[in-house]
Protein backbone atom coordinates (compact mmCIF):
# COMPACT_ATOMS: atom_id res chain seq x y z
CA UNK A 1 0.00 0.00 0.00
CA UNK A 2 2.81 2.43 0.93
CA UNK A 3 4.57 1.23 -2.73
CA UNK A 4 1.50 2.67 -4.55
CA UNK A 5 0.81 5.59 -1.94
CA UNK A 6 4.33 6.74 -2.79
CA UNK A 7 3.73 6.24 -6.60
CA UNK A 8 0.88 8.77 -6.60
CA UNK A 9 2.17 10.80 -4.80
CA UNK A 10 5.09 11.19 -7.16
CA UNK A 11 2.68 11.14 -10.15
CA UNK A 12 0.98 14.14 -8.46
CA UNK A 13 4.48 15.91 -8.15
CA UNK A 14 5.14 15.54 -11.88
CA UNK A 15 2.07 16.98 -12.42
CA UNK A 16 2.87 20.09 -10.42
CA UNK A 17 6.17 20.13 -11.87
CA UNK A 18 5.14 20.23 -15.87
CA UNK A 19 2.25 22.67 -14.98
CA UNK A 20 5.01 25.27 -13.38
CA UNK A 21 6.96 24.43 -16.70
CA UNK A 22 3.79 25.25 -19.00
CA UNK A 23 3.62 28.17 -17.05
CA UNK A 24 7.05 28.98 -17.74
CA UNK A 25 7.65 29.12 -21.50
CA UNK A 26 11.38 30.51 -21.10
CA UNK A 27 12.18 27.71 -19.40
CA UNK A 28 11.59 25.74 -21.83
CA UNK A 29 13.56 28.25 -24.55
CA UNK A 30 16.67 28.11 -22.46
CA UNK A 31 16.86 24.16 -21.99
CA UNK A 32 16.12 23.40 -25.68
CA UNK A 33 18.54 25.86 -26.32
CA UNK A 34 21.45 24.01 -24.10
CA UNK A 35 20.48 20.70 -25.14
CA UNK A 36 20.32 22.02 -28.94
CA UNK A 37 23.87 23.33 -27.92
CA UNK A 38 25.12 20.30 -25.58
CA UNK A 39 24.35 18.33 -28.80
CA UNK A 40 25.88 20.42 -31.94
CA UNK A 41 28.99 20.70 -29.48
CA UNK A 42 29.26 17.39 -28.97
CA UNK A 43 28.79 16.03 -32.50
CA UNK A 44 31.53 18.71 -33.51
CA UNK A 45 33.76 17.24 -31.07
CA UNK A 46 33.45 14.01 -32.18
CA UNK A 47 33.45 14.91 -35.83
CA UNK A 48 36.37 16.81 -34.96
CA UNK A 49 36.71 20.47 -34.63
CA UNK A 50 39.31 21.38 -37.37
CA UNK A 51 37.30 19.92 -39.99
CA UNK A 52 33.91 21.75 -38.70
CA UNK A 53 35.63 24.97 -38.65
CA UNK A 54 37.29 24.65 -42.23
CA UNK A 55 34.11 24.29 -43.79
CA UNK A 56 31.94 27.34 -41.76
CA UNK A 57 35.03 29.46 -42.61
CA UNK A 58 34.72 27.84 -46.49
CA UNK A 59 33.32 30.53 -48.50
CA UNK A 60 29.13 29.74 -49.17
CA UNK A 61 26.82 31.12 -51.10
CA UNK A 62 23.89 32.35 -48.35
CA UNK A 63 21.26 33.02 -51.12
CA UNK A 64 20.28 29.71 -49.75
CA UNK A 65 19.13 31.00 -46.37
CA UNK A 66 16.63 32.78 -47.87
CA UNK A 67 14.80 29.65 -49.91
CA UNK A 68 14.83 27.92 -46.06
CA UNK A 69 13.24 30.90 -45.01
CA UNK A 70 10.65 30.43 -47.95
CA UNK A 71 10.72 26.88 -47.45
CA UNK A 72 9.41 26.96 -43.99
CA UNK A 73 6.97 29.75 -44.62
CA UNK A 74 5.11 27.62 -47.09
CA UNK A 75 5.13 24.99 -44.36
CA UNK A 76 3.31 26.47 -41.99
CA UNK A 77 0.53 27.89 -44.58
CA UNK A 78 0.25 24.55 -45.29
CA UNK A 79 -0.33 23.33 -42.05
CA UNK A 80 -3.05 26.12 -41.61
CA UNK A 81 -5.12 24.74 -44.53
CA UNK A 82 -4.17 21.23 -42.89
CA UNK A 83 -5.26 21.89 -39.18
CA UNK A 84 -8.54 23.91 -40.66
CA UNK A 85 -9.79 21.14 -43.07
CA UNK A 86 -9.17 18.32 -40.05
CA UNK A 87 -11.71 20.57 -37.48
CA UNK A 88 -14.49 20.82 -40.23
CA UNK A 89 -13.80 16.97 -41.74
CA UNK A 90 -16.90 14.79 -40.93
CA UNK A 91 -19.68 17.92 -39.96
CA UNK A 92 -17.28 19.05 -37.31
CA UNK A 93 -16.73 23.01 -36.43
CA UNK A 94 -15.62 25.60 -38.96
CA UNK A 95 -12.00 26.98 -37.67
CA UNK A 96 -11.03 30.26 -38.34
CA UNK A 97 -7.74 31.58 -39.73
CA UNK A 98 -7.15 33.17 -37.26
CA UNK A 99 -7.71 30.74 -34.38
CA UNK A 100 -5.73 28.17 -37.07
CA UNK A 101 -2.68 30.18 -37.50
CA UNK A 102 -2.69 30.49 -33.64
CA UNK A 103 -2.35 26.50 -33.67
CA UNK A 104 0.26 26.12 -36.27
CA UNK A 105 2.56 29.02 -34.66
CA UNK A 106 2.11 27.89 -31.27
CA UNK A 107 2.40 24.08 -31.96
CA UNK A 108 5.64 25.00 -34.09
CA UNK A 109 6.72 27.26 -31.04
CA UNK A 110 8.88 26.07 -28.34
CA UNK A 111 6.48 27.74 -25.93
CA UNK A 112 3.61 25.91 -26.61
CA UNK A 113 5.14 22.66 -27.05
CA UNK A 114 6.04 22.10 -23.17
CA UNK A 115 3.54 19.20 -22.43
CA UNK A 116 4.04 15.15 -22.93
CA UNK A 117 2.24 15.87 -26.43
CA UNK A 118 3.97 18.39 -27.73
CA UNK A 119 2.72 21.00 -30.07
CA UNK A 120 -0.19 18.58 -30.83
CA UNK A 121 -1.66 19.60 -27.51
CA UNK A 122 -2.09 23.07 -28.87
CA UNK A 123 -4.10 21.65 -31.78
CA UNK A 124 -6.06 19.72 -28.95
CA UNK A 125 -6.74 23.15 -27.31
CA UNK A 126 -7.81 24.86 -30.80
CA UNK A 127 -10.17 21.84 -31.52
CA UNK A 128 -12.04 22.45 -27.87
CA UNK A 129 -11.81 26.57 -28.95
CA UNK A 130 -14.59 24.96 -32.12
CA UNK A 131 -16.73 23.05 -30.16
CA UNK A 132 -15.28 19.83 -30.15
CA UNK A 133 -15.86 17.50 -27.39
CA UNK A 134 -12.73 16.05 -25.65
CA UNK A 135 -12.81 12.81 -27.53
CA UNK A 136 -13.68 14.15 -30.65
CA UNK A 137 -10.69 16.71 -30.16
CA UNK A 138 -8.44 13.60 -28.98
CA UNK A 139 -9.45 11.56 -32.23
CA UNK A 140 -8.82 14.86 -34.70
CA UNK A 141 -5.54 15.49 -33.13
CA UNK A 142 -4.74 11.43 -33.77
CA UNK A 143 -6.14 11.91 -37.48
CA UNK A 144 -3.54 14.86 -37.80
CA UNK A 145 -0.84 13.13 -37.12
CA UNK A 146 -1.85 10.24 -38.93
CA UNK A 147 -2.20 12.78 -42.10
CA UNK A 148 1.59 13.21 -41.35
CA UNK A 149 2.71 9.89 -41.61
CA UNK A 150 0.68 9.28 -44.45
CA UNK A 151 2.10 11.79 -46.53
CA UNK A 152 5.67 11.21 -45.48
CA UNK A 153 5.29 7.58 -45.70
CA UNK A 154 4.28 7.78 -49.91
CA UNK A 155 7.19 10.34 -50.16
CA UNK A 156 9.17 7.76 -48.62
CA UNK A 157 7.83 4.88 -50.73
CA UNK A 158 8.51 6.46 -53.90
CA UNK A 159 11.92 8.02 -52.84
CA UNK A 160 13.26 4.47 -52.22
CA UNK A 161 11.76 2.89 -55.77
CA UNK A 162 13.40 5.81 -57.16
CA UNK A 163 16.64 4.68 -55.56
CA UNK A 164 16.04 1.22 -56.05
CA UNK A 165 15.67 1.40 -59.59
CA UNK A 166 18.77 4.03 -59.86
CA UNK A 167 16.34 6.50 -60.99
CA UNK A 168 17.72 9.05 -59.11
CA UNK A 169 20.78 8.10 -57.11
CA UNK A 170 20.87 4.54 -56.16
CA UNK A 171 20.79 2.90 -52.59
CA UNK A 172 21.29 -1.02 -51.28
CA UNK A 173 18.30 -2.92 -50.47
CA UNK A 174 19.09 -2.48 -46.56
CA UNK A 175 17.76 0.95 -46.87
CA UNK A 176 15.10 0.76 -49.90
CA UNK A 177 13.61 -2.53 -49.25
CA UNK A 178 12.00 -1.23 -45.50
CA UNK A 179 9.85 1.33 -47.00
CA UNK A 180 7.89 -1.64 -48.05
CA UNK A 181 6.18 -2.01 -45.07
CA UNK A 182 4.32 0.94 -45.53
CA UNK A 183 2.01 -1.14 -47.50
CA UNK A 184 0.56 -3.69 -45.45
CA UNK A 185 -0.03 -0.53 -42.70
CA UNK A 186 -1.70 1.40 -45.28
CA UNK A 187 -3.97 -1.95 -46.20
CA UNK A 188 -4.83 -2.32 -42.64
CA UNK A 189 -5.61 1.33 -42.41
CA UNK A 190 -8.15 1.17 -45.06
CA UNK A 191 -9.99 -2.51 -43.83
CA UNK A 192 -9.97 -0.94 -40.56
CA UNK A 193 -11.60 2.69 -41.90
CA UNK A 194 -13.88 0.83 -44.33
CA UNK A 195 -17.75 2.36 -44.06
CA UNK A 196 -18.75 -1.14 -42.09
CA UNK A 197 -16.08 -1.20 -39.78
CA UNK A 198 -15.42 2.22 -38.67
CA UNK A 199 -18.13 2.98 -36.16
CA UNK A 200 -18.15 -0.37 -34.63
CA UNK A 201 -14.38 -0.19 -33.88
CA UNK A 202 -14.28 3.16 -33.15
CA UNK A 203 -16.77 2.78 -30.26
CA UNK A 204 -15.71 3.86 -26.85
CA UNK A 205 -14.21 0.80 -24.79
CA UNK A 206 -13.28 0.13 -21.09
CA UNK A 207 -9.26 -0.16 -20.93
CA UNK A 208 -6.73 1.51 -21.66
CA UNK A 209 -5.28 -0.24 -24.54
CA UNK A 210 -8.77 -1.17 -26.07
CA UNK A 211 -9.97 2.92 -25.28
CA UNK A 212 -6.69 4.15 -27.75
CA UNK A 213 -7.14 1.72 -30.71
CA UNK A 214 -10.98 3.01 -30.57
CA UNK A 215 -9.95 6.40 -30.44
CA UNK A 216 -7.05 5.67 -33.13
CA UNK A 217 -9.36 4.11 -35.26
CA UNK A 218 -11.68 7.25 -35.33
CA UNK A 219 -8.31 9.70 -36.12
CA UNK A 220 -7.77 7.09 -38.86
CA UNK A 221 -11.23 7.65 -40.36
CA UNK A 222 -10.79 11.33 -40.76
CA UNK A 223 -8.03 10.99 -42.69
CA UNK A 224 -9.63 8.39 -44.95
CA UNK A 225 -12.63 10.96 -45.11
CA UNK A 226 -10.31 13.78 -46.10
CA UNK A 227 -8.59 12.04 -48.81
CA UNK A 228 -12.08 10.42 -49.91
CA UNK A 229 -13.44 14.21 -50.47
CA UNK A 230 -11.07 16.44 -52.34
CA UNK A 231 -13.82 18.64 -53.40
CA UNK A 232 -14.66 19.42 -49.60
CA UNK A 233 -11.16 18.92 -48.16
CA UNK A 234 -8.59 18.42 -50.93
CA UNK A 235 -7.04 21.79 -49.75
CA UNK A 236 -6.36 20.17 -46.06
CA UNK A 237 -4.71 17.58 -48.05
CA UNK A 238 -2.19 19.79 -50.59
CA UNK A 239 -1.41 21.54 -47.50
CA UNK A 240 -0.49 18.99 -45.69
CA UNK A 241 2.06 18.61 -48.91
CA UNK A 242 2.91 21.25 -48.87
CA UNK A 243 3.64 21.63 -45.00
CA UNK A 244 6.10 18.25 -45.54
CA UNK A 245 7.53 19.68 -48.84
CA UNK A 246 8.71 23.18 -47.44
CA UNK A 247 9.81 21.71 -44.68
CA UNK A 248 11.89 19.50 -46.70
CA UNK A 249 13.14 22.28 -49.15
CA UNK A 250 14.29 24.14 -46.05
CA UNK A 251 16.58 21.25 -45.27
CA UNK A 252 17.85 20.59 -48.93
CA UNK A 253 18.44 24.44 -49.35
CA UNK A 254 20.37 24.02 -46.07
CA UNK A 255 22.49 20.97 -47.22
CA UNK A 256 23.31 23.55 -50.71
CA UNK A 257 24.99 25.81 -48.37
CA UNK A 258 27.50 23.35 -47.21
CA UNK A 259 27.83 22.39 -51.00
CA UNK A 260 25.72 18.42 -50.41
CA UNK A 261 25.55 16.59 -53.52
CA UNK A 262 22.64 14.20 -51.89
CA UNK A 263 20.02 13.34 -54.57
CA UNK A 264 16.25 14.41 -53.79
CA UNK A 265 15.26 10.93 -53.13
CA UNK A 266 18.08 10.38 -50.72
CA UNK A 267 17.31 13.28 -49.21
CA UNK A 268 13.65 12.47 -48.79
CA UNK A 269 14.50 9.21 -47.52
CA UNK A 270 16.94 10.46 -44.98
CA UNK A 271 14.45 12.93 -44.00
CA UNK A 272 11.57 10.27 -43.13
CA UNK A 273 14.07 8.36 -40.98
CA UNK A 274 15.09 11.08 -39.35
CA UNK A 275 11.98 12.24 -38.49
CA UNK A 276 10.52 8.76 -37.41
CA UNK A 277 8.98 11.20 -34.44
CA UNK A 278 8.43 14.63 -35.71
CA UNK A 279 9.01 18.39 -33.75
CA UNK A 280 5.35 18.41 -33.24
CA UNK A 281 4.89 15.17 -31.44
CA UNK A 282 7.77 15.77 -29.51
CA UNK A 283 8.08 18.12 -26.19
CA UNK A 284 9.96 21.00 -26.49
CA UNK A 285 10.71 20.17 -30.18
CA UNK A 286 12.51 17.55 -29.50
CA UNK A 287 15.45 19.53 -29.15
CA UNK A 288 19.05 17.69 -29.37
CA UNK A 289 17.12 14.77 -30.03
CA UNK A 290 16.03 15.54 -33.82
CA UNK A 291 19.77 16.86 -34.23
CA UNK A 292 21.33 13.84 -33.91
CA UNK A 293 18.63 11.63 -35.71
CA UNK A 294 18.77 14.19 -38.84
CA UNK A 295 22.68 14.05 -38.54
CA UNK A 296 22.72 10.08 -39.06
CA UNK A 297 20.22 9.72 -41.29
CA UNK A 298 21.95 12.00 -43.58
CA UNK A 299 25.54 10.31 -43.37
CA UNK A 300 23.23 6.93 -43.71
CA UNK A 301 22.37 8.47 -47.19
CA UNK A 302 26.04 8.81 -48.26
CA UNK A 303 26.80 12.31 -46.93
CA UNK A 304 29.71 13.15 -44.97
CA UNK A 305 29.45 13.65 -41.42
CA UNK A 306 30.73 16.96 -41.12
CA UNK A 307 28.82 18.85 -43.96
CA UNK A 308 26.00 16.80 -42.30
CA UNK A 309 25.75 18.19 -39.38
CA UNK A 310 26.21 22.00 -40.40
CA UNK A 311 23.64 21.76 -43.06
CA UNK A 312 21.41 20.13 -39.93
CA UNK A 313 21.78 22.87 -37.29
CA UNK A 314 21.51 25.70 -39.97
CA UNK A 315 17.98 24.03 -40.91
CA UNK A 316 17.39 23.58 -37.55
CA UNK A 317 17.25 27.27 -36.88
CA UNK A 318 15.01 27.61 -39.65
CA UNK A 319 12.47 24.55 -38.67
CA UNK A 320 12.90 25.04 -34.56
CA UNK A 321 14.27 28.78 -33.75
CA UNK A 322 12.37 30.42 -36.30
CA UNK A 323 8.32 30.23 -34.93
CA UNK A 324 9.93 31.55 -31.57
CA UNK A 325 9.55 34.90 -32.64
CA UNK A 326 5.29 35.15 -33.55
CA UNK A 327 4.64 32.81 -30.73
CA UNK A 328 5.96 35.19 -28.45
CA UNK A 329 3.83 37.38 -30.07
CA UNK A 330 0.83 35.40 -29.97
CA UNK A 331 2.03 33.94 -25.95
CA UNK A 332 -0.87 35.77 -24.57
CA UNK A 333 -3.38 34.54 -26.94
CA UNK A 334 -2.13 30.85 -26.14
CA UNK A 335 -1.73 31.50 -22.38
CA UNK A 336 -6.08 32.26 -22.84
CA UNK A 337 -6.63 28.63 -24.58
CA UNK A 338 -4.54 26.92 -21.76
CA UNK A 339 -6.37 28.99 -18.71
CA UNK A 340 -9.94 28.09 -20.65
CA UNK A 341 -9.56 24.05 -21.07
CA UNK A 342 -7.17 23.54 -18.38
CA UNK A 343 -10.44 23.30 -15.62
CA UNK A 344 -11.84 20.68 -18.37
CA UNK A 345 -8.86 18.40 -18.79
CA UNK A 346 -8.69 18.56 -15.09
CA UNK A 347 -12.30 17.02 -14.87
CA UNK A 348 -11.58 14.42 -17.59
CA UNK A 349 -8.74 12.77 -16.63
CA UNK A 350 -6.11 11.03 -18.37
CA UNK A 351 -5.14 13.28 -20.36
CA UNK A 352 -3.75 13.82 -24.06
Amino acid sequence: MSVLSGLRRARRNAGRALLWVEDKPFVVVFVSAGATAGVSVLLASYAGWPHVLHLIYTRHSWFWLVVCLAGELLAYAGYVLTVRDMARVDGGAEMSVKLSAEAVVGGFGVFAATRASGGFAVDYWAFRRTGAARREAITRVLGLGFLEYSILSIAALVASALLYFDLDGGAGDGVTLPSLLVIPVFALALWATSPRRVKRLSRPRSGLVKHTLADSVAGAGYVRDMLASPRQNGLGVLGNIAYWAGDILCLWAALQIVNSRLSVAALVLAYSGGYVLTRRALPAGGAGLVEVALTFALVGMGMHFVPALVGVIIYRLFNFWLPIVPALILLPALRDIRARFREAERETRPEI
